[in-house]
Parts: structure tokens; C-alpha cells; sequence
């Protein structure tokens, strides 16, 4: 995705910075929420993780290096409860959605295959769940849907504190 220019909305749901983040971005239907482990019990109920989503949970290892995992899933919420439940290295989860219902579970898995795959080239994080040799199969139109999607995200993560997928 060439570089343009874009306006975005951050809106810090608990009041300060390391609470609760909505992210949104100029001309996007993608929405993303940012969401401490501290709050997961409070959120989990919340009406955007029932949609098909994203997720990149983020911590560290015992060495302080840090770690990411990804998944999808038509819904996201359902996808969270195990690791959020059982995982102690996280410590905050981004999540990605869309406000128009136009993300599915085929363009959310890809999506999750080729941030694996791409946090896999950078190595700037331990990766919890490798990366799968194929991606999904999609449409020629699908992929280029989730190949924009994907730009717009990538665009987003550096903003909030994550290189693991480049600059």
C-alpha cells in the first residue's frame, strides 16, 4: 500500500493511556480496539468482539524478549477466552474488526496467516504460534480485500507500540 496520508481517531476508553483503547482511521471500516489483560474480564463481553476479527495478544518471555501470538475467528471474543484464560506471558491484546461486517472468517484467517508470516521475516518478537507453510485460499478479489485490510493495519500497529510486523 503506497503511503497517503490519514487522520486517526483514538479514543482512551478508561481515561488514560494504558487503559482501554477504540482505534479508528480516516476513510477505514476497520476498527481496532486495544485491551489491557487487567480489563479482558470487563470487555470480553463487548458487542465488536461477535464479529469475525484479528487478534495479536503481545508479552514477554522469561527473558524479557517479547512475544506475540495471532489468531482469527468469527468470533473474536470466543477466539480470546482460552488464551486469556490460560496464557500468563500476555499482557495486552489488539483486535481488529470491521464496522461495516464486510471482514469474514476466510479474509481473518489470512489476515492472521501473513502477520505470522511477517513477524516471522522481522524476528523482532517470539512468535507463540509459528507460521503455517500455506495461507488460505481465497479469491483473487478476496485476497486483494485482505491485502488492503492488511495495509491498514500495518499501518496502525507502529502507532500503537508494535514493530514486530516492520516499520
Amino acid at each position: 500500500m503506497t503511503a497517503k496520508s490519514f487522520s486517526v481517531r483514538i479514543y482512551l476508553q478508561d481515561g488514560h493511556a494504558s487503559g482501554v483503547k477504540i482505534v479508528s482511521k480516516s476513510k477505514w471500516a476497520g476498527r481496532g480496539l486495544v485491551i489491557p489483560r487487567a480489563a479482558w474480564d470487563r470487555e470480553k463481553e463487548r458487542d465488536e468482539l461477535r464479529a469475525p476479527g484479528v487478534c495479536v495478544l503481545l508479552g514477554e518471555d522469561a527473558a524479557g524478549r517479547p512475544t506475540l501470538s495471532v489468531g482469527a475467528s468469527a468470533l473474536i471474543g470466543s477466539q480470546l477466552a482460552e488464551p486469556a484464560a490460560g496464557h500468563a506471558s500476555w499482557s495486552s491484546a489488539i483486535i481488529f474488526t470491521c464496522k461495516e461486517d464486510s471482514l469474514d472468517v476466510d479474509r481473518a484467517g489470512y489476515l492472521a496467516a501473513r502477520l505470522l508470516r511477517l513477524a516471522e521475516e522481522t524476528g523482532r518478537s517470539a512468535l507463540c504460534n509459528p507460521p503455517s507453510s500455506r495461507l488460505p485460499e481465497l479469491s483473487a478479489a478476496e485476497a486483494d480485500d485482505a491485502e488492503t485490510f492488511l495495509g491498514h493495519m500495518l499501518s496502525l500497529y507502529p502507532l500503537l507500540g508494535v514493530t514486530a510486523f516492520g516499520d
